[in-house]
Parts: C-alpha cells; structure tokens; sequence
C-alpha cells in the first residue's frame, strides 16, 4: 500500500535529481535547547454545553455521533484507560460550535493493531488536554500497525495533545487521495490542524496522499497547520510529513532532532505539495531537506511559498531547503508560486559531502521567482561552483538579495551556539533588508523594524 501512494512522488523525484545513497557515518547529536520557544496552540474553546462520559477504559469504544444527541459546544469524555480502539464516527457540528472530544485521565492505544479511527467528522477537535497534570492525554505506543485512521469527510479538525512513540508503519494517514478536485466543497478537506504532539521512534507521521499533476487532481487539502511538533530519535523515518496536494500550508514551531541516521534516501523531512509557510522550526542533526516545497498554486492566481525564521544545524546530508516546479505542475487549473526565502540560520550542513550542501537548492520553477535575503550560513563543507547561498540545479534565475556565508560558527559572533543568538559585534547584527514579516525573530523577539540583523535570531 505505501508504494501505491508513493508511485508519484517516485517518479517525479527521479525526474528531478539523482543523488548518491552510499550510507555514511553518523554524528553525535546535539539536542536542541530547552529555552526554544513552544506556542501553545491548544484550541480549547468555551464550555457551553453538556458533557458526555463515554468508554469502560478498555476494549473497543465507538462513539457515533449518529446516537448522540449533541448540540452546540458539547463535550464528549473518553473514561481514562488502556483501549484495543476507539472508533469516532458522523459528528457534523456547524461552523463556530466544534464539539470538543477529551480524555478523561491517561487514554492509551497500546500494543500492535491499537487504532484510532475517524470518519465523517466535522468542526470536531481531539484533545489530550482533559486532565491538566497531563500534557499529552491521548497516547499511541508500541505498535506494529498504524495509530489514526483518518476518512472523509474530515473538515474542520483538530488533533491536539497526543503522543505516539515505537510506531513501526505510517503514525497518521488519511485516506482522501481516490477523491478527484472539481471545485465544489464535496472535492477537498479543509482546515485541518494537528498540534502540540510529541513523537519518538515512528515511521512516517504524516502520510496524506495526493496528486495535483497535469491538472488531475486528488486528495486536495485547503489548509493544515502543523505546529508545536516535538519529535525525537527515530534511525530511519525519512520524511516525518509528506502530503500530496495542499494549499496554504502553515508549517511552524516545531523542533525536530536526532532523525535519519540510517536513512540515505534524499528525504524531505517535510514534504510539501502546493504552496504555504514554513517558519521558526528548528531542525538539528538529521538526514534531508528540512523543508523540500514542490510548489503550485490552483487556479490562475499565483501564490508563495515562504521559508523564514528557522534553524537549521547539523546535517549529514543535502541542504536546508529545496524548491522546484515540476512541469506537471503548470498545467491547466494550476499556475506557478514565487518563493521568498529569508532570515534563517542554517550551518554545518551535508557534513558527509557528497552533494552540495547550501542553504536552498533551486530547481526550475516554471516562471515562478525565488528571492533570498537576510539568511546566515556558516560550515557548508561541500563545494559548490556557484555560491553557498543558492545552489542553481534549474534555469530559475533565484536572486540573491544579499546573504552571509562564514566559514565556521565562531566566525559569525553567535553569543551562544545552543541557542544562536548572535553578539552586539556580528557582523549579522542590524545589517539586514527591511520586509513586512520580519518582524521578530525566533525567540519572539522584536526586531529592528528599518535594519534587521541576519538569520533567524537576533
């Protein structure tokens, strides 16, 4: 089954680069540090209905909406225990009444074939946050098989507050890639959220298969955010997120560390398919592009694809980032992005050296334009005919708008190189190109509105 939703994406990598998978040693890693910021974007709205008690704290809990009386603002408490599965079925609650679906105590799928699934939900959000001792009050572990099982229609959902740890198949999969896009609300998902989740040693996270090539196009997602992720030490997941067609995606304030230490595959640790933002991650000794954006917008109005405010450290192998629109791509109901990539600190990147190793590489876009500015690179030990900013693989002429490239990290006066704040002597401070989203950096810090420094931090 994966390598039925995987024959696309295949193709058109091998269409597009070819790079070496010799597999090479690994590196100590470094955890991120403790003081990055976590934004709490836990969707908690206000109790203004009823509470339903539901399950025995074991075996298989369904919970139909279709023999539930529910009204506006109701909440719907899973009893705490260790379940075989929870089956969540036809809630369809109006716009601005979500039905919230909560634990209450520790709630556990545990063990091989332990499932979560939902279908037919809308303006319906599950949340670990039903008992305030626990962060994570929905926790998936320890199973051959996959942890959620999503099917439409599924609109208007949020997956909040859960863990999922020794996750051996795909974690998160919704299986909305036969449903052909033709415009009508009925052909696509939308506003679809998944937030403050931890991970620890699973396959794919995020699998949402799609296509959108020569104007076929399927599985079509308007709007996700995925935010607050904190995911850990997994040898060989590849792409943590990899989604087939979605527009305006919001990609931000997730830490991710310790990944693909067995894995030579040229990932993208995040796999995007359309246009969005991806901002203030923080990505540290991995394998793969930290965002790898193949970019379209639907319809004729052309949309962006904008990198900013990340951290990017430590990688065996490949760039920060990757950019590219294949031809499929500009047919008809789809037009070309333009990318603007800015105000990231990227260093000690393909350490292993057998590709070049930059800060974005830049394939064709199709009449797309990419603009860099106000990014810092330090340690890119590969070489690189053109330039370390940029690494030119198309005829997209990316514009460099100006950059900083060091070649260690003590050059760049970084106050401290856990946190990378930079020192009042960097040549990074307050040197950068104003624009309208830099506003702050990382850290939530304000920056200086008319001269910005480099990178993500101040």
């Amino acid at each position: 089954m994966k390598l039925k939703y995987s024959l696309i994406f295949i193709v058109l990598l091998f269409l597009a680069c070819k790079k070496n998978t010799v597999i090479e040693s690994t590196q100590t890693p470094t955890p991120p540090p403790t003081s990055i910021p976590n934004e709490d974007t836990s969707i908690v709205p206000p109790i203004i209905g009823k509470t339903i008690t539901v399950g025995t704290g074991s075996g298989n809990l369904l919970i139909n909406g279709a023999t539930l009386k529910l009204g506006c603002g109701d909440r719907i408490k899973i009893s705490k225990g260790s379940y075989k599965s929870i089956t969540i079925q036809n809630i369809q609650s109006t716009d601005g009444c979500p039905i919230m679906i909560i634990n209450g105590g520790l709630v556990e799928l545990k063990g091989d074939n332990a499932i979560m699934n939902l279908t037919n939900l809308k303006n319906v959000i599950i949340s670990g946050t039903g008992d305030p001792t626990l962060k994570y009050g929905f926790q998936f572990q320890d199973n051959a098989y996959r942890s959620i099982l999503i099917s439409r229609p599924y609109n208007n959902a949020t997956i909040q507050n859960a863990s999922f740890k020794n996750i051996r198949d795909w974690v998160i999969i919704y299986n909305n890639q036969s449903t052909r896009y033709d415009g009508t609300e009925a052909s696509y998902s939308k506003n679809l959220k998944f937030l403050n989740i931890y991970a620890e040693n699973t396959a794919r996270l995020f699998s949402f298969p799609g296509s959108a090539e020569w104007g076929a196009m399927n599985g079509l997602i308007k709007g996700l955010e995925i935010a607050n992720l904190e995911y850990n030490n997994s040898a060989t997941v590849g792409s943590i997120a990899w989604v087939g067609n979605v527009e305006d995606y919001s990609i931000h304030h997730n830490r991710i560390n310790n990944i693909n230490s067995a894995n030579n595959e040229h990932n993208g640790i995040f796999q995007m398919m359309g246009n969005g933002k991806f901002y203030n991650n923080y990505i540290s000794n991995h394998q793969g592009n930290a965002l790898r954006a193949w970019c379209y917008s639907i319809g004729t109005t052309k949309k962006e694809i904008l990198i900013y405010n990340n951290i990017v450290v430590n990688s065996r192998k490949y760039s920060a980032f990757e950019v590219q629109t294949v031809p499929a791509y500009v047919t008809s109901g789809l037009t070309y992005v333009n990318v603007k990539v800015f105000n990231n600190t990227c260093g000690n990147l393909n350490t292993t050296k057998d590709w070049y190793g930059n800060l974005v590489d830049v394939y064709t876009l199709q009449g797309g334009t990419c603009q860099v500015f106000n990014n810092i690179g330090f340690n890119f030990p590969a070489s690189n005919p053109l330039n370390k900013t940029i690494n030119q693989q198309g005829d997209t002429k990316s514009e460099d708008l100006g950059n900083l490239y060091f070649t260690t990290s003590n050059d760049v006066g970084f106050s401290s190189q856990t946190t990378w704040r930079l020192n009042s002597n960097s040549k990074a401070k307050n040197k950068g190109r104003a624009y309208y989203l830099v506003i702050r950096d990382y850290y939530e810090t304000l920056r200086n509105a008319i001269s910005p420094s480099y990178g993500a931090v101040e």
